[in-house]
């Protein structure tokens, strides 16, 4: 799912996690972002990281999605999660919850857990994710509006290697296995509601994810370059994706991030994705 605080990024990629950023009780980041891609698709996020005890973090979100669907329909859904993480050096754990869909057609409600560790030389994660699917078919030609509940497990890694005290690489992935068989269910009404772009619900029905990313520091800059590639659940599409990001300070407390995406995938084709977002950084 894109819209997850790891990937809020498949959508807004944030560079910035709270348990990477903040030390101190009444520490905060609070930012917002914007997505456009040429396939019409809009989106907006607001998210909010503060310390509520040392070394304790409580982060929330709340995103918006417009994408027009092929058959010339505006689809709006709506993504919000809350998490809390704390660290024990030189291990941290991470749980929260998170909503994402449109409660008409396709929904989800999520528990995201981590256990990871890091220090100097950088970090590794174990992720999983329990999700509870329910899709809702409106009726078409003799076939009856149909409501499918089902669930999925997602169990990952992901982890950063510091090469130098500029540059980082950075790896992860997730796989999922669904308790009912999607490819099964009538996938062409399925792809007909959902599909046009990484904006788009379907992006939340995969098989699996990988990514890998290097990030640069060029002074008080910093240069990213992410490459991903995924599998749809219902279909079996695969989909590949290249993100260049650029972050930069505005002021002492600003920043400015732009992101560039090009997706190429079997299903809806090729769609490049803008994000801009603005960070402000507060100290208690």
């Amino acid at each position: 799912m894109f819209w997850s605080r790891r990937f809020v990024a498949l959508i807004l990629t944030s560079p910035i996690l709270a348990s990477n950023v903040l030390a101190d009780k009444g520490d905060y980041v609070l930012g917002v972002g914007v997505s456009v891609d040429d396939a019409d698709g809009v989106a907006a996020i607001a998210i909010a990281d503060v310390g509520v005890a040392k070394d304790t973090w409580l982060s929330g979100s709340v995103g918006r999605t417009s994408v027009e669907l092929p058959n010339r329909q505006d689809l709006e859904t709506w993504y919000g999660d809350i998490s809390i993480d704390h660290f024990w050096n030189p291990a941290g754990a991470r749980l929260g919850v998170a909503y994402w869909g449109d409660s008409a057609l396709l929904d989800s409600v999520d528990i995201v857990g981590s256990a990871y560790t890091r220090g100097n030389a950088g970090m590794l994660s174990v992720d999983y994710e329990h999700r509870d699917f329910e899709l809702e078919l409106p009726p078409i030609d003799v076939l009856p509006r149909a409501l499918i509940p089902f669930k999925a497990n997602g169990l990952g890694l992901s982890g950063r290697l510091n090469m130098t005290q500029r540059t980082n690489l950075r790896l992860s992935g997730m796989s999922y296995e669904y308790d009912v068989d999607l490819r099964s269910q009538d996938a062409a009404r399925v792809l007909n509601l959902l599909s046009i772009s990484r904006l788009s619900l379907l992006s939340s029905l995969i098989d699996w994810r990988v990514s890998a990313g290097i990030g640069v520091d060029v002074g008080l800059r910093r240069w990213e370059l992410d490459v991903a590639k995924w599998r749809g659940s219902i279909d079996g599409s695969d989909n590949r994706s290249v993100t260049l990001t650029f972050l930069t300070p505005m002021t002492n407390r600003t920043d400015l991030e732009i992101n560039l995406g090009y997706d190429d995938s079997d299903l809806y084709g090729e769609v490049t994705v803008l994000n801009l977002f603005f960070y402000f950084y507060g100290v208690d």
